[in-house]
């Protein structure tokens, strides 16, 4: 497959291409006038033999790749690497730069690129209310599959070439889309896909749970979060009814015997990936929150 340098992405220029009067629309009344209207967002239609591709840049806008035909293998800083396949999508991080290349002839994609998030009504509509569940899987390229009513919209966006390149279209099929995903996921696949997007002030228990295995103590996340301290403890008292430093400490316990299960049993490779230097710190981290030895783990598990 050729391993080229991939040309930098680049969207093309809309324009206002409407010069009606919207402030007394009867089509669409003013909630609806709103969406967006704080948000950049575009829609891009790119297509690809095998060995293309494209390079996005490091900056503010975060990007969402809709694979409609074909596979792309994604790239974060070349330590990263996913492969979004048809009918999948994938949710790019703001301030990385990745690259895509394409592993099929006739690879078609759409790229929806946007700075915050579209609005409907006044409302975030990931509905940053919603209380999501802690099982969230962290990853650096979130991937889900494309609904099908999701590929018919993508589909239709460029077939227009009179509007296809209008500010105010680009927003109403973005609200189209975060509507239909919002209808058609759940709050906890949400939480997963926009992992990145949430903040704190969004969803104070989706970042800690999205967040916190980045850190390696309590003032780490606290400024992850942007936060203080004391700001962070108490927020975290208030949503979890725990002490960060305990919850922590249960997420790693809880890591290590999922590893145990799944098969690890080296004492020294858990010790070496969950930070513990000493065999007595380890042994004494898994009794009082595992209520066994490390071997005593181990054996239990080894005999199922």
């Amino acid at each position: 497959m050729d391993s080229q340098p991939k040309p930098q992405f680049v969207e093309s220029a809309l324009k206002e291409c409407c010069s009606a009067d919207c402030s007394s629309c009867p089509t669409f009344p003013a909630p609806f006038r709103r969406i967006g209207d704080s948000s950049y967002c575009r829609f891009s239609q790119l297509l690809f033999a095998a060995g293309e591709g494209v390079t996005f840049p490091a900056d503010r806008t975060v990007r969402i790749l809709f694979i409609l035909s074909g596979s792309l293998r994604i790239e974060r800083n070349a330590d990263t690497v996913r492969l979004a396949t048809s009918k999948q999508c994938v949710c790019l991080a703001r301030n990385e730069s990745f690259v895509a290349t394409a592993q099929d002839a006739e690879t078609r994609v759409v790229v929806l690129s946007l700075i915050l998030r579209v609005e409907f009504c006044g409302q975030d509509l990931l509905d940053p209310n919603v209380e999501y569940g802690s099982e969230i899987p962290v990853e650096e390229l979130p991937m889900l599959s494309m609904h099908p009513f999701i590929e018919q919209l993508l589909s239709s966006c460029f077939l227009l070439p009179q509007i296809s390149d209008c500010v105010r279209y680009h927003r109403m099929k973005a609200s189209e889309l975060f509507m239909l995903i919002k209808l058609l996921y759940t709050p906890t696949e949400h939480a997963y896909f926009f992992q990145t997007m949430i903040q704190p002030r969004d969803n104070f228990r989706v970042f800690v749970c999205n967040n916190y295995d980045k850190a390696q103590s309590v003032a780490e996340l606290a400024a992850l979060a942007g936060m203080s301290l004391s700001v962070f403890k108490r927020r975290f008292a208030e949503h979890f009814n725990d002490s960060v430093y305990h919850w922590m400490q249960q997420q790693k316990a809880r890591k290590i015997l999922a590893d145990i299960r799944d098969g690890e049993d080296s004492t020294k490779a858990l010790m070496g990936k969950y930070g513990f230097r000493h065999y007595t710190q380890f042994s004494r981290f898994c009794k009082n929150y595992l209520q066994a030895t490390p071997a005593q783990l181990i054996h239990s598990v080894g005999k199922r």
